[in-house]
């Protein structure tokens, strides 16, 4: 079994794969202690590969022992090139995901959306060939940041808008947060739309779920999309 792991800011995403098929997922909050041992033992988990843009100090030494064990990173063998300067500034996870894109969707143009605590937008096209992308504040990172640098704006979490146009600062908020996100994402589509004819948008991260209900019809929503890039530069990358 192959096991891609995948940590973000606020989670931990597990994937099991049996050679390039998805068997099982499963996902941690950071603050839990995780079992490798187990984890390993369970689920005879012979390769392993890791992903992370947190600073976290952990070595993983059972998935080192006990595993082939690789740590993305930028030096690995990638299928793609980018115009990104430099290289090595450009996200883990927006590397995974654009190796993602190429595995999932070869020969076209990509246009992915990573909806996590930050949003990230990058375009490959079907020469896979990244040509950049953009970063810009997730969901949870606005809501923060009113509270924050305001001294009378509350501290909310994601809520559902009833009505329109607020009329309660609550309110206010939550569709100021919710809308202005959706019409990002549209005026992105356009805008990288100029570049190249015609592309395939893949929603992805912790928030696609909740927004992919809410834009426009033509984007795919795929919470494991990154965990497929990952088990992709797992088996070419073998030891």
């Amino acid at each position: 079994m192959n096991l891609t792991i995948d940590i973000g800011n606020t989670y931990t995403k597990l994937g099991f794969f049996r050679g390039l098929a998805l068997v099982t997922t499963l996902k941690f909050s950071n603050s839990e202690q995780i079992n490798w041992q187990s984890i390993i033992s369970q689920n005879k988990v012979e390769k392993s590969i890791l992903a992370r843009v947190n600073k976290k100090e952990e070595k993983f030494d059972e998935l080192r022992a006990k595993t082939q064990f690789i740590e993305a990173n930028h030096s690995l063998q990638l299928p793609f090139t980018s115009d990104y300067k430099p290289f090595i500034s450009l996200g883990i996870d927006r590397v995974v995901a654009l190796a993602a894109s190429t595995s999932l969707y070869p020969n076209q143009n990509v246009f992915v959306i990573d909806a996590g605590s930050c949003i990230t937008y990058d375009l490959i096209t079907q020469d896979a060939h990244h040509l950049g992308g953009s970063i810009s504040p997730g969901i949870e990172m606005r809501y923060r940041s009113m509270s924050t640098f305001t001294d009378q704006l509350p501290k909310l979490s994601l809520a559902e808008i009833e009505r329109f146009a607020p009329t309660t600062t609550q309110d206010a908020m939550h569709h100021g947060v919710i809308s202005g996100i959706i019409a990002e994402i549209d005026a992105f589509v356009l805008e990288y739309g100029k570049l190249v004819p015609n592309f395939t948008i893949i929603l992805t991260g912790g928030d696609a779920s909740f927004l992919s209900n809410r834009v426009k019809n033509g984007i795919l929503a795929d919470a494991n999309f990154l965990a497929f890039g990952l088990n992709m530069l797992l088996e070419t990358n073998k030891s």
